[in-house]
Order: structure tokens, then C-alpha cells, then sequence
């Protein structure tokens, strides 16, 4: 019994904790007026409800759409305070005084939105309410807004007197955006104009535009005005007159505009294309006039200069404009587009000269070069745990620099480098060391191009397409443990198609050299796996990569997924350094991310999962158990399970050390995690938004063959136990948003734990075991920790 009450108490104890949290992070919503006009009237509050037979969805987005409508004096807006009569409470600053005027205004704003969605016999009224809190008079302004039936489209007819356009347009048909029986609605009406307008464009009718066409509409039935002998007709036609008022009806006519300039109706060609690569708008004539010129003809398209900042050569494959040809709006689209995407020019404008009195057009691009090189630095800070040191501070710095037009053809390259330090305190001296050292560059080169020619590549793909090369070059020292050089050099492939990347490596070469020191050897021996873990090696790999992005109305969908393979080929091939270096594996891992936003927070889920397989024929009989660490997975840290450090989480259910004796860093061949968080903003201090989360993170690393870990089975992947191995963290953080980027400070606890220190067995997979709010992790993060 005893027992028992003690339970309760703790259980009770801990959900008032909890409580308390959530509390902190929630929202109070009662708005606060600051600054108001004392003893008068002042928008305290508006409401908007629709009445009409619509479903909860189309009614929410009417009323959002009517609430953007509302005059700025009756629409007032809150902002969070963090300390202001309470904990983030909704303050409203400065409130407006409330008059009619505004109101009978926001009526007018609303009434016209209606239209616009096909309401035309619309009812839209107001009143007020008022509560008075000391000199407050808070005035919320009621609007009750009954839309009516919607008009519908009875007929659609496309008058155009012109023979070649008229065949277009009904050519055209199956992309209309106008249907019999659907709303005769401002937006779906404005789509089908520049529909048409696009469609002629892209036909030669450069100059063709919105103004040449008009739509003339009417909701009369003109056989109602017709009188006749036969009764029964009369009937009929009264019948049609209550079935219009019932279900309003529209007739629309799309023709040219009376009395255009016949011009506009001319077909044009593409004649002469001139370039100017480094124009620079700016520069008066008599600088240009110091300067010399120079021309050149590349494929047709005549290229200008005076600093022969670009090769000429360059320039024509970039260019859907060409001679000769029929001018088609989208080519020229797609010709700014293109020069834009290349970041060598900061601004590129295309001007159209038609030759007088003829069907002809030349075209004059100017590029204005952007600045060929920027640089940027930053600081990191860090904290990590070592068996050697315990806790480590980590500081680094990171510089790097882009280079916009390498080797004169608007290649990009962008070149890091980066020196971190680790300091910690020696085990047994206790004297204060630099723990760990790291250096490390990278150089990549992006080729806006497929190479080595263009031929093999589809010429409607090729502007989505580039050629990237890869240098990385790295060396990290753990004090008594190891010393690693890592070299990585890789060529491959990016396709960009709609809302899809692609991207491929081919080949993929990575070599990483191992220094084993005393004090790892001294964990080797006492945890003999661990041999499997910190390996040097060998990969010669194909890797793929697939993004595609998506969503509609308020949500966002990110699918991320990654295939690796090593050895397959390089396997074929003997040699002794192949034969004790070469790693062979298969390596797959998917991730899910949705954003659903709301008026002002919103709600992210990731689901991720991966796993790699290391084949037996793997010479080494070292290498064959495991991934490459550099290659396995791990949790832990700012960006994946929360509440524990970085790779201290797992594999699966091991109950082990994290000092000499035991398995100071976590790794595996499989991971599983799911993460949930909800964002809400909290207040605004000078500019910077202050936004507040609350998350769950649940997940895992697990080895995948039994052979890694033969003392350890419960590190290995088991189906049947993964509920038992699965941890939870749950928590909640700050983000400080400067818009370039945001700062993150995460707290979170861990509420299972599969894989605790010793010492805290007996709470292995407790829900909140031995709970002390003060008990969790801390984790500093630059920007947000998933996709989105």
C-alpha cells in the first residue's frame, strides 16, 4: 500500500512538473490594450462568420479571404510579449478608435472579394459590442456575411475575328480554365486572358497583350423578353426565370477588343542577336569610348565586348532565342531565366528592336557581371564527451569563398576551409588539454553544363543540368586516441526536372588512414567490437541522390532519399591494397518531412529510415561486419534525437559504459527516427522574431549483423524487439530568427531510455525514470533541425 501511494505521488508529482512546463510554453490568450484612447471607443476585437452552405473547409477559406479585406483600422493585430502582465501574452499596441465609416468600408472591400469568387447577390451587415475595463471602452465589431448563390458559367464563346488566332484558341480548348456550370469567378477569368495571351505569344505575336482582349458577360435570358400567344411557352420561360434566380446563371464571350492597332496582330521572326556580356549600364559614353571594342561571331549570335571578362564561346549555348526562327514568348523566358540561374550576372535585360516595316525582330541582351568573388566566415561552438577527457568545448572557424565566373565560363566554384579545436581536461593529470584538433578543406567546382559535351543530353534538359566536381581533404587528432585522414574526391551529375533533383557521383573515391594510439588500443582490448567500428579504408562508390518537393494550400512535403554502392567494380580487381582496404556495401536511407502551417504556428513531421549492409566478400575480415564508421549512422546531438549528446544514443538496447571500459561513441548500420514539433511564435524584440517549439523525438541505431557485436545482441536490428529499443525524447526550445538565419537552444529529457549508462539500469525503458526537470539535455543549434 505503502508502495502504491508512493507511485501515485511520484506520478503526480511529475505531471505537475510537466504541467508547469507546458505552461511556460503556452500561450496566455487574453490580449492586453497598451496605448490606448482612454474613455473612447478603440477596435478591440473583430469577428467574421459566413452563412451560407458551405463545407467548414470552404467556409474557413472565405473568411480568411474576407479578413484581408478588412479596413487596416478594424483589422488589429496582436504581437506576443515574453514578460508583460504574464508570460507571452498577446499585447495589442496601440488600438485605432472605432467609427462606422471604417466598417461601411471593410463592407465595400468584402462585398468585392465576393464578386471576384462569383457572389453577386451578396448580404453583408455589421454591429458592435462593447466591454468596459476601467477607462477601456474595447469595441469588437460583429460582421455576418451571407454570400448568396454562387453565379455560374451557362455558355462560353470565343469570338475572335482573326483566322489564325481563332485556330488557335480552338486548338486550345483542353486547357481552358473556363467550364460550363462552374463559378463565374474574377481570378479563373484572369487565368484564361493570359492563357490566351501566352498561347499567341508563343505563336510569333510578340506584341499581342491583355489590352487586345475583352469579355463581355450578361445573367439575362434574352427569351424573357420575348412575349408569345403560346401559354405553355409562357410557362416555360417563367419556370427558366425562378430557376436563374434559384441557381444564377452567367454567359461569357471572349473576342478581340474594337478598334486594336493592327500591329499588335503582326507575326514576327527572330532576326539578329547581339550580346554584350559585360555591360554595365552605368558607365558614361566617353568611358566607353576609351575602351576597345571587340566582336566576334559565335553559332549565328553575334557576342560585343570591351574586358574580355567571359569567353564568347559560352555565351550562344545559353541562348533558346535563335535566328530565323518564330518568336515564342517562352523561349525568351527562358533565356533570362537561364543567364539569371548562372549567378556570373547580377542582372540581365533582353530589349526586342523590330525592323521598320517588317516581320522581323532583333534582340539586344545585356549581361551586367556580378561581382566575381564573396567570402564568408563564421564561429561555431560545440560540446561533446570523451572517454579520455569526459566533457569537451569545442570552438571552430569556418572560412570560405565563392568564385562566380572560374576560368572565364561562368563556372561556380566555392572553396572552405575550416580549423576546430576540442579542449577537456585529462583523465588521470587533470591538467587542461586541447583534446582534439581538425582540420579540413573542400573545393568544388560546378560546370552549368553536362560534360564533357552536350550532345548526350536531351537539349530541353540541358538547362537543368550541371556537371559538379568534388576535392575534401580532412585531418582529425583525438589526443590519445586516434589520429584520421580522410581524402575525397568525386564527379557526378545534377538534374533539376520540375520539383525534382537528381543527382549522381560516378565515381565516388574516398580513402580515410587511421593512427591507432595507446589509449584506443586499451579500449580494443577491453571491447574487442570496437575493432569492427575504427577501421581505415578504402571506397569506390556509385552514389545517388533523389529530392522532390511538394504540397498544396498550407502544407509543404520534402522526400529526401540516398543510394550508395561500393565495391563492385574496384571488387573485380586484385591487389594487395584493394584486397586490405576496399570496403564493399550497399548503403539506403529515405527521409519524410510535412509542414503544416497554420494562421501562426505550425506543425512538422520527419519520418527517416536507413540502413547499410557490408557484403562477406569483403576481404578484410575487419571490414566485413561493419559500415565504415565514417559511413554509419548515428543519433544524438541538435539535429536528430534531442535529448541525448551527439552519438550517445544506442545500439538498440545496450547497457554499457562510456568510459575506457565500455563504448565511448554510438554507431550503426540501421537507424529508425520519427520527430514531431510544433513552432509558435512568442514575441518580437527590435526585429527579431523570438519563436517558441515543443517536440517529440523518437528513434534508434542498431548493428545489423550479430557479428558486430557478438557480446551484444541487444545491439543488434530485431524486429520483434523494436518497440522495447526504441527511445522517446520529449522537450522544448527558443529559436532566435535574425531571417538569415536562425539560432536554436533546445532543452529536452529523456522520457524512455534503451541504452543507459550502467549505474541507471534499472530505469532501462522506464517511462520518466528518477524525472528531475534540471536532469536533461541542452542542445545548441544553427538553424532548423530538419529539411523544413
Amino acid at each position: 500500500m505503502f508502495t502504491g501511494s508512493t507511485t501515485l505521488r511520484r506520478i503526480f508529482a511529475q505531471a505537475s512538473v510537466a504541467g508547469m512546463i507546458l505552461s511556460l510554453f503556452s500561450a496566455c490568450n487574453v490580449t492586453v490594450p497598451r496605448h490606448y484612447p482612454a474613455n473612447k471607443p478603440f477596435v478591440y476585437e473583430y469577428k467574421i462568420k459566413v452563412e451560407a452552405d458551405l463545407s467548414n473547409k470552404e467556409k474557413n477559406e472565405l473568411e480568411s479571404g474576407l479578413t484581408n479585406q478588412l479596413d487596416d483600422s478594424i483589422r488589429v493585430r496582436t504581437a506576443r510579449k515574453l514578460f508583460y502582465h504574464g508570460f507571452n501574452t498577446p499585447v495589442l499596441d496601440h488600438p485605432p478608435v472605432y467609427e462606422s465609416g471604417n466598417a461601411d468600408k471593410s463592407v465595400i472591400f468584402m462585398r468585392a472579394l465576393l464578386n471576384a469568387h462569383g457572389y453577386f447577390k451578396d448580404t453583408i451587415t455589421y454591429d458592435t459590442t462593447m466591454r468596459y475595463e476601467k477607462d477601456q471602452q474595447r469595441t469588437t465589431v460583429n460582421f455576418t456575411v451571407k454570400p448568396g448563390k454562387v453565379v455560374q458559367l451557362d455558355s462560353i464563346s470565343y469570338t475572335i475575328n482573326h483566322p489564325e488566332l481563332q485556330s488557335l484558341t480552338d486548338g486550345s480548348m483542353k486547357k481552358t480554365y473556363l467550364h460550363r456550370n462552374r463559378a463565374f469567378a474574377r481570378d479563373t477569368i484572369s487565368f484564361e486572358l493570359d492563357r490566351l495571351v501566352d498561347l499567341y505569344r508563343n505563336n510569333g505575336y510578340m506584341r499581342f497583350s491583355r489590352d487586345e482582349l475583352v469579355g463581355l458577360w450578361d445573367t439575362l435570358d434574352v427569351s424573357l423578353l420575348m412575349p408569345t400567344l403560346d401559354p405553355f411557352a409562357d410557362l416555360v420561360n417563367l419556370q427558366t426565370q425562378k430557376d436563374r434566380r434559384e441557381n444564377p446563371k452567367a454567359n461569357l464571350e471572349i473576342r478581340l477588343r474594337p478598334g486594336l492597332d493592327p500591329t499588335r496582330l503582326t507575326k514576327y521572326y527572330i532576326g539578329q542577336i547581339t550580346v554584350y556580356p559585360d555591360y554595365h549600364g552605368d558607365i558614361t559614353a566617353d568611358s566607353v569610348a576609351q575602351l576597345e571594342k571587340h566582336s566576334t561571331i559565335v553559332e549565328g549570335v553575334k557576342v560585343v565586348w570591351y574586358n574580355k571578362i567571359f569567353k564568347p564561346s559560352i555565351i550562344p549555348q545559353n541562348i533558346y532565342l535563335h535566328k530565323d526562327s518564330l518568336y515564342r514568348i517562352s523561349d525568351y523566358q527562358r533565356t533570362v531565366d537561364r543567364f539569371n540561374s548562372l549567378g556570373a550576372w547580377r542582372l540581365v535585360t533582353i530589349e526586342p528592336r523590330i525592323r521598320g516595316g517588317s516581320d522581323t525582330v532583333d534582340f539586344v541582351i545585356n549581361l551586367t557581371p556580378a561581382k566575381k568573388y564573396s567570402f564568408n566566415t563564421n564561429l561555431e561552438g560545440s560540446s561533446n564527451y570523451s572517454a579520455i577527457a569526459g566533457n569537451l568545448f569545442g570552438i571552430a572557424v569556418n572560412a570560405g569563398v565563392q568564385n562566380r565566373n572560374f576560368a572565364k565560363a561562368a563556372n561556380q566554384t566555392i572553396t572552405n576551409i575550416r580549423y576546430g579545436i576540442e579542449t577537456g581536461k585529462d583523465s588521470l593529470t587533470k591538467v587542461k588539454f586541447t583534446q582534439t584538433r581538425q582540420l579540413s578543406l573542400s573545393h568544388t567546382i560546378y560546370f552549368p553544363h553536362p560534360i564533357p559535351n552536350n550532345n548526350w543530353v536531351p537539349a530541353k534538359l540541358r538547362e537543368n543540368f550541371r556537371t559538379v566536381f568534388s576535392f575534401n581533404a580532412a585531418n582529425t587528432e583525438r589526443r590519445e586516441l586516434y589520429n584520421l585522414t580522410t581524402l575525397n574526391a568525386s564527379w557526378g551529375y545534377e538534374f533539376q526536372w520540375k520539383h525534382q533533383l537528381f543527382s549522381i557521383k560516378l565515381p565516388n573515391i574516398e580513402y580515410s588512414s587511421l593512427s591507432v594510439k595507446p589509449k584506443l588500443n586499451d579500449l580494443f582490448q577491453s571491447n574487442p567490437s570496437l575493432r569492427n567500428i575504427f577501421t581505415d579504408g578504402f571506397i569506390s562508390s556509385i552514389a545517388l541522390g533523389y529530392t522532390a518537393t511538394g504540397g498544396k494550400n498550407r502544407s509543404v512535403n520534402v522526400f529526401h532519399a540516398n543510394m550508395e554502392e561500393s565495391g563492385l567494380v574496384a571488387g573485380m580487381i586484385r591487389s594487395k591494397f584493394l584486397d586490405k582496404n576496399l570496403y564493399k556495401f550497399v548503403k539506403l536511407d529515405a527521409e519524410f518531412v510535412r509542414k503544416v502551417n497554420y494562421n501562426k504556428t505550425s506543425l512538422v513531421m520527419r519520418l527517416f529510415a536507413g540502413a547499410g549492409y557490408e557484403f562477406n566478400s569483403t576481404r578484410d575480415a575487419n571490414k566485413k561486419n561493419n559500415l565504415p564508421f565514417f559511413k554509419q549512422y548515428f543519433g544524438g546531438g541538435p539535429n536528430s534525437m534531442r535529448a541525448w549528446g551527439l552519438r550517445k544514443l544506442g545500439p538498440g538496447s545496450t547497457i554499457k559504459s562510456f568510459g575506457s571500459t565500455g563504448i565511448p561513441e554510438r554507431y550503426g548500420d540501421v537507424q529508425l527516427e520519427g520527430n514531431i514539433e510544433y513552432r509558435f511564435p512568442i514575441t518580437v524584440i527590435s526585429g527579431v522574431k523570438i519563436k517558441g517549439a515543443l517536440f517529440t523525438d523518437m528513434g534508434n541505431v542498431w548493428f545489423l549483423k550479430k557479428a558486430a557485436a557478438p557480446s551484444n545482441p541487444e545491439g543488434v536490428f530485431n524486429i520483434n524487439r523494436l518497440g522495447k529499443d526504441l527511445a522517446v525524447g520529449m522537450g522544448g526550445g527558443l529559436r532566435v530568427d535574425f531571417s538569415f538565419f536562425v539560432v536554436r537552444l533546445d532543452y529536452s529529457y529523456k522520457a524512455k531510455d534503451p541504452s543507459p549508462k550502467p549505474e541507471n539500469a534499472a530505469g532501462q525503458n522506464v517511462w520518466f525514470y528518477n524525472w528531475k526537470p534540471l536532469k536533461g539535455q541542452l542542445q545548441l543549434g544553427i538553424s532548423y533541425p530538419f529539411i523544413l
